[in-house]
């Protein structure tokens, strides 16, 4: 059975940066457990959710709530303390350093620390590439060795939830399709899933359930197949 103390749960989340309003009215809720995908056009504010959720960004209005903890009163380091993790857009890793080196950046908290290890061996297992560029500096990765580094070093800090943001942006064809891959062998471990993704198709196929995000609010939601079979979604992001 699953456990109820770490759903995720989003009610009425407002946000922006400066003057300018980007989230209006944003609710959704993320089981243990469950791959969740949030789609949306540029510009439609899927970076700036996950960015809430981190406390990255402060929320102007509602709840982000996970199990009994107010993320949005929580700081960052508090927040990834507890087992939130964000793998951001771009990757932002340290390029002058090594593979593991970055690695070990992602258990530097006092809770991960004693599980450096075994954590190191669990990503070394999901990605043997990384294991053999141990040693290289993650500059001379390619783009997609880069993007299994970014999700290597979040899964590092041990995470109850897992935010994806972007995670096929830029990659080749084959390389997406292992990114996903990878995603699912994640999920299927038990780990919950948070995936914002450009590459609707893709991330609709995979995903247990889906929400449309459009100018700052949730204008769909429901699982991935009959999301991705929707006429509007259809229509507005497959081009059919």
């Amino acid at each position: 059975m699953r456990d109820p103390g770490f759903t995720l749960t989003l009610r009425h989340l407002q946000a922006g940066y400066g003057d300018v309003q980007v989230l209006w009215d944003v609710s959704l809720e993320v089981r243990p457990g469950e791959l969740v995908a949030l789609i949306g056009a540029n510009g439609a504010g899927k970076t700036t959710t996950l960015r809430a959720v981190a406390s990255l960004l402060r929320a102007r209005g509602g709840e982000v709530q996970f199990g009994t903890n107010r993320l949005d009163r929580m700081s960052a380091h508090d927040i990834v303390n507890l087992g939130v993790a964000m793998v951001p857009e771009g990757r932002q890793l340290f390029n002058q350093m090594t593979v593991e080196e970055n690695l070990l950046t992602g258990s530097s908290l006092p809770r991960t620390r004693p599980l450096r290890r075994n954590n190191l061996d669990r990503v070394y297992t999901l990605f043997p590439l990384l294991r053999e560029r141990r040693l290289q500096e993650a500059s001379t990765l390619s783009g997609g060795e880069q993007q299994m580094l970014a999700i290597g070093r979040g899964l590092m800090s041990a995470p109850r939830l897992l935010m994806l943001d972007e995670p096929s942006l830029g990659l080749a064809p084959t390389i997406v399709e292992e990114v996903f891959r990878v995603v699912q062998d994640i999920r299927r471990e038990g780990l919950t899933v948070l995936l914002v993704e450009q590459n609707v198709q893709q991330a609709l196929r995979i995903a247990d359930r889906g929400y449309v995000l459009e100018s700052g609010r949730i204008v769909l939601a429901g699982p991935g197949l009959e999301l991705l079979q929707s006429a509007e979604v259809r229509r507005a992001y497959l081009g059919i």
